[in-house]
């Protein structure tokens, strides 16, 4: 019969929880950041379908075709339901890529609406791993049909 010495496996413990330990820690991390990125999205993407929403949406029923502003829809609809949920809306990265506009939304140019464009820097820390300092630019556009448009629309944009 072999027995073996109980003092040789003395510490084994350690060491396999010191060379693991790290490796599941960046895997939590990792799946945190994820996690947090995708919500970041979803939130942009929610926000920006509020703002076409409302852009495409006349503004009373008795007014006519009016509806609103660019800079209105920015400053009343999508930034304050960014802010609602803890983006820095005053990122100069943020507000330079952020863009509405009228366009074609099919192929044959006779349906004409609204679309919202912009990016979000998401900066991605993962510990133990040489990227942890790396920014994602997080991008989402949204397009919605303009109601009450003549057939077919004169002009888009």
């Amino acid at each position: 019969m072999i027995f073996s010495n109980p003092r040789s496996e003395r510490g084994a413990d350690i060491l396999e929880a010191a060379l693991v330990l790290p490796l599941l820690l960046a895997l939590m991390f990792g799946v945190y950041t994820f996690g947090r990125g995708w919500d970041l999205y979803q939130t942009m993407t929610r926000a920006a379908r509020e703002g076409v929403r409302q852009a495409v949406t006349t503004n009373c029923a008795m007014c006519g075709d009016t509806t609103q502003s660019s800079s209105y829809i920015q400053s009343n609809v999508v930034f304050p339901a960014l802010q609602a949920t803890g983006f820095d809306t005053s990122n100069s990265l943020f507000q330079s890529t952020y863009q509405q506009g009228e366009t074609y939304i099919d192929s044959a140019n006779t349906v004409c609406g609204v679309y919202i464009t912009y990016s979000y820097p998401f900066q991605v820390i993962l510990p133990f791993l040489p990227i942890s300092v790396s920014t994602i630019d997080l991008t989402t556009k949204v397009q919605m049909r303009m109601e009450n448009q003549p057939v077919p629309p004169a002009t888009c944009g």
